[in-house]
């Protein structure tokens, strides 16, 4: 009698079994396409327009369809209003054409920004309904946006008035769009007409303080990046912006180019500091005549008054003295560093507006900083001490100029010495009619 020889694996308990069918699981081919389909069959049996019964089955099919594992795919037709293959190229779905609901169908009508509005809605509520859409939304718009190179004029438009009313309603950030940065979009000027397009229409419902707060945020305000290479300068920032009469956007970057040349500057002094504090063999005097000579250069170069300079040297000191300092040591430190360097700000401090710049400057300082809020009081009376700062500037600061944020206790530690300034110019009014 022969003995027939399995060829099964043993298994214990059925784990060899269980962990097969967990790896077939794991191999099962991921169709775009099919899912595709799917988002298409869930909504055919209603009408195109009914966006309230569109938005309602989308959000039904939730529970079946795998939005977690399909949410790229999900958005890129919600988008295009098919799947963009590699390469870019969108692939419509043969039989049902373009998703009648997507941004690219919606938008393509004779007001492209009411059409691009009723879709927004539809994205804000699917993703409000499963909030993990977010973050899946914000990845596809960077690849979406990748491939504008590839897309008609009239789409990238479309993509263009859609995502900014996105980024207008806060829904979006503008993180996805430093992609637009990339050589490929950026060297014939896709990049530059894209964003463009998009900045028009965020500022119809934003303002521009809003939207230097979003590109700060997002480490994309230098918007000269979004120009061909050839094409980065003042001039033709200037010149492209006149044309699409976006005025705003012109003074939003010569406020940001002053900006960099600010941080630049005091970076330069701090740089300064540090290095004579790992040197520790230049006196004084040798480090305050570098600071004042690069402050002077500086100024010379950026056409500042000594009221913008000053308070960017006070800055530099602050930096360099700052460090990973305790509060118990900040008092000791600012006062060493502020006698050390004072002859600095006197030089910068000439003029009564200057003086009161830097006082007003110390007063926000010492307001945002914890560390400096109760020695204000002290700063104020080594800066008068060491004559960068006047009697005459610190009584108008304290009677009219002082900011109104923690006005109240940093009058109160200034009382004494108002006081002290006060007697003396009496005493001094009163030696005049003497003299009379």
């Amino acid at each position: 009698m022969s003995t027939q020889v399995s060829n099964e694996k043993p298994t214990l308990n059925g784990v060899r079994i269980r962990a097969r069918k967990r790896d077939a699981k794991a191999q099962a081919k991921y169709e775009p396409e099919d899912f595709r389909d799917s988002i298409f069959q869930v909504t055919e049996n209603i009408e195109p327009t009914d966006y309230s019964k569109i938005s309602s089955a989308l959000d039904t099919a939730g529970h079946t369809l795998d939005y977690r594992r399909y949410g790229d795919t999900f958005f890129e037709v919600l988008v295009t209003g098919g799947i963009i293959a590699p390469g870019g190229i969108i692939q419509d779905d043969d039989e049902y054409g373009k998703l009648p609901f997507s941004l690219f169908v919606l938008a393509s009508g004779e007001d492209p920004l009411a059409g691009a509005k009723v879709w927004t809605n539809l994205i804000i509520k699917l993703t409000r309904r499963y909030k993990y859409l977010e973050r899946i939304f914000s990845d596809t718009t960077q690849h979406v946006l990748e491939n504008i190179h590839r897309y008609s004029d009239d789409d990238n438009k479309m993509l263009a008035i859609g995502l900014g009313v996105l980024v207008s309603s806060g829904f979006l950030t503008m993180d996805p769009f430093k992609t637009l940065q990339k050589e490929h979009l950026t060297k014939d000027g896709q990049a530059l007409r894209f964003l463009t397009d998009l900045l028009r229409v965020y500022l119809k419902d934003a303002s521009i303080q809003q939207l230097r707060r979003a590109l700060i945020k997002a480490k994309i305000d230098h918007l000269i990046d979004f120009f061909p290479p050839n094409k980065r300068d003042d001039d033709c920032f200037a010149r492209h912006f006149e044309a699409e009469d976006m005025p705003e956007l012109i003074e939003l970057h010569a406020a940001s180019q002053a900006t960099a040349k600010r941080s630049a500057f005091v970076e330069e002094l701090v740089a300064i500091l540090k290095e004579a504090k790992i040197e520790d063999d230049e006196d004084d005097d040798t480090v305050n005549i570098t600071l004042a000579k690069a402050a002077k250069s500086a100024m010379r170069a950026n056409k500042w008054d000594e009221a913008q300079a000053v308070v960017l040297v006070w800055d530099a000191i602050m930096s360099a003295t700052e460090g990973a300092l305790k509060p118990e040591q900040m008092e000791q430190q600012a006062l060493l560093q502020l006698k050390r360097h004072s002859p600095v700000l006197e030089l910068l401090t000439s003029e009564p507006k200057s003086e009161i710049a830097l006082l007003k400057h110390i007063q926000t300082h010492a307001y945002k900083d914890p560390r400096l809020t109760k020695y204000f009081g002290r700063i104020v009376y080594e800066l008068y001490s060491t004559d960068v700062l006047s009697d005459s500037a610190i009584l108008f600061w304290a009677a009219k100029g002082a900011n109104p944020e923690g006005k109240s206790g940093f009058l109160k530690q200034t009382e004494a010495l108002v006081r002290k300034l006060q007697t003396l110019g009496s005493d001094d009014e009163d030696d005049e009619d003497d003299e009379e």
